[in-house]
């Protein structure tokens, strides 16, 4: 269990949160939100004891029993399954002690050391080492390979690895999604759902954090609040909340301009100073409201296109690869204007290597590609990031840019449109350097946008970003003109933003026949076909068995919904004449002949009642909320 007693955490001489108190149960998977800068990060390191508390005390399992991944993985020499199984600390300290008894001739405790690897079983450690990693996306061959030989985003996932195989009671992950693939993150998904224990995660993907969460715990206005539910049902519970929080707001300002208007007027009066005195107690006695603060919605979009030929490019027979080695062949499609099409398939299968062709950015080995009149490509990768110039600032690289297209461009114009993607003031003249991951991915989109493509072509787009920019990117990408292609590993972009799909498997491009759903439920039932050992390492299930395991599953979601449903029935039967009583009493507090004609003890009385129904609904509102979620969860 983790428990914050009144903490308090600061970052230098600045407050983060403060009086925060919360429980963490066992087994249970929260989601850690808010904005970038908030203390996401700065409260985990001080779960993993490197940040001492301002103030209050905080109970967690010791040291040995968290798991949580490592930022700096050095380039190892020990291979890829021995680095992961080092992260199992007990059979750790049993093949030490083994290696100490055979170095020292120490018969007895050799054989104790044998007795404690035997009762931890090594050979089903290793086999769920090697599960864990091939979840990941790692081959059968490539755990035998040295740390050293992988990039950084594949140690990353090593490290990640290391951390799920070590037994913990409490596992914390930061932003654990932003190096894998789609396939990976569905693995990842149902393996914390097996996780007994406790499980923190900080994500900028919100299908995620709706999938393997059941709680949020919002980082915000210098506390941290506990909301039921996934993502989706804290975002709704906090609307409401804010919704309500100005209501009562409004309400306060409004009773307590009425009491104030009767004082200035009648309080020198001898006749009515009784009543402003009683007034005078009422308006001490009324609880000040703030109201929430508001959401400012950012949104920047993408210029739409100068031209929208028909079609935009085409393949035949493409053979793509690198030197001698062929990735994918016999590659076939075509992209007509205001197509929206989302690329699937394992890191490894071909999806960069196909839209590095279509960015020409690789030239084909074979066959045609070709492309139609007035095409303009704005693609997107991460390795774009590190092609900045990082003594530059956004507004030189734009005005470089622009130039080039239009030299009577005025710099205001420049700078205008880099305010929309939050380039604004000092810092669009900033050097790029300093920059942190998500800004340079904004000014990458910004250069992009400015030269008006009419097909974008976009690889992993959101590795960077926070939820508030993805949520404007989604919003950008719904209502550009032209076409889209999109690799991501974010579902909730892909389902907003595309409609159709394409699958890369097997060196081979295929339309995929089904929706996201189909395709985490087909890499969820190949992997455990893989790992029972019924099917090759490369085989899928059939639409037919597919079909049949869906049906199965709709029975079994119907059984388990169906309680759920008649909790809800009941509740919001208790919610309806609740909801029009507090409606009504709000009618009458916003009437100003109430204030005159009433009593100040009726007044008083109808406030309290206010007060009383809205805790109420809230309460019963915040149970409907969690009930929607469990549905949410079964389906």
């Amino acid at each position: 269990m983790v428990r914050l007693i009144d903490v308090a955490l600061a970052r230098g001489i600045r407050t983060l949160y403060s009086h925060v108190s919360l429980i963490a149960r066992p087994g249970e998977r929260i989601g850690l939100v808010g904005a970038n800068g908030c203390g996401k990060s700065t409260l985990f390191a001080a779960l993993l004891g490197e940040l001492g508390l301002e103030a209050g005390s905080l109970e967690r399992p010791p040291p040995e029993r968290i798991a949580h991944v490592a930022q700096d993985i050095e380039a190892a020499r020990e291979t890829a399954l021995d680095y992961v199984l080092a992260g199992h600390a007990p059979l750790t300290q049993a093949r030490a002690e083994l290696a100490a008894a055979e170095a020292g001739h120490d018969g007895m405790r050799l054989a104790h050391a044998h007795a404690r690897i035997a009762e931890l079983n090594e050979g089903a450690i290793v086999a769920q080492a090697k599960t864990v990693m091939h979840g990941l996306g790692f081959a059968e061959a490539q755990t035998g390979k040295r740390v050293a030989e992988f990039s950084g985003g594949w140690r990353n996932r090593l490290a990640l690895a290391r951390a799920l195989l070590r037994p913990a009671d409490l596992l914390l992950l930061d932003e654990p999604t932003n190096h894998l693939d789609l396939d990976s993150v569905v693995w990842l998904e149902a393996w914390l759902k097996r996780q007994e224990a406790t499980v923190l995660v900080i994500s900028h993907d919100r299908e995620f954090l709706d999938r393997c969460t059941e709680t949020t715990w919002h980082v915000a206005d210098g506390g941290i609040t506990r909301y039921a539910g996934n993502y989706s049902a804290f975002e709704l519970a906090w609307l409401e909340r804010s919704r309500q929080q100005d209501a009562a707001a409004r309400a306060y300002q409004r009773t307590a301009a009425h009491l104030q208007s009767f004082i200035d007027r009648f309080r020198a009066k001898a006749t009515k100073a009784r009543q402003a005195q009683s007034r005078i107690k009422m308006l001490e006695r009324l609880q000040a409201v703030e109201p929430a603060r508001a959401r400012r919605d950012w949104r920047f979009e993408f210029l739409q296109p100068l031209k929208l030929p028909e079609r935009l490019i085409d393949a035949e027979g493409l053979k793509l690869g690198y030197g001698e080695r062929t990735v994918l062949a016999d590659v076939q499609f075509l992209v007509r204007s205001g197509d929206r099409i989302g690329v699937l398939g394992v890191n490894g299968a071909g999806k960069s290597t196909l839209v590095k062709a279509i960015a020409q950015e690789l030239a084909p080995q074979g066959g045609e590609l070709r492309r139609g009149a007035g095409l303009e490509i704005g693609y997107f990768a991460q390795h774009q990031l590190d092609q900045l110039r990082p003594d530059e600032s956004p507004l030189q690289h734009l005005r470089r840019l622009a130039l080039d297209l239009n030299p009577n461009v005025r710099e205001q114009e420049l700078r205008d449109f880099l305010g929309t993607y939050r380039f604004s003031g000092e810092l669009a003249s900033q050097p790029v350097g300093p920059m942190s991951g998500g800004e340079k991915a904004r000014c990458a989109l910004a250069l992009l946008a400015w030269r008006r493509p009419n097909l974008l072509v976009l690889d992993e787009p959101t590795n960077h970003l926070d939820m508030e920019t993805r949520e404007a990117l989604t919003m950008a990408l719904s209502s550009f003109e032209g076409a889209l292609l999109l690799v991501s590993h974010d579902r909730h972009l892909l389902r907003a933003t595309t409609d159709r799909l394409w699958l890369v498997h097997d060196g081979r491009l295929a339309d995929f026949d089904g929706d996201l759903d189909d395709y985490a439920a087909l890499v969820l039932a190949s992997r455990r076909d893989r790992n029972d050992g019924t099917q090759r390492e490369d085989a899928a299930p059939t639409r037919r068995d597919l079909r049949k395991q869906e049906a199965e599953a709709r029975q079994r979601q119907a059984s388990a919904r169906k309680p759920l449903q008649n909790r809800v029935q009941k509740l919001e039967r208790e919610l309806a004449p609740l909801t029009a009583e507090l409606r009504e009493l709000d009618s009458r507090l916003a009437d100003p002949a109430f204030y005159h004609a009433g009593d100040a003890a009726e007044v008083a009385a109808v406030l309290k009642r206010r007060s009383d129904l809205a805790l109420k609904v809230e309460q019963l509102e915040e149970q409907w909320l969690h009930l929607q979620a469990e549905l949410e969860a079964i389906a």
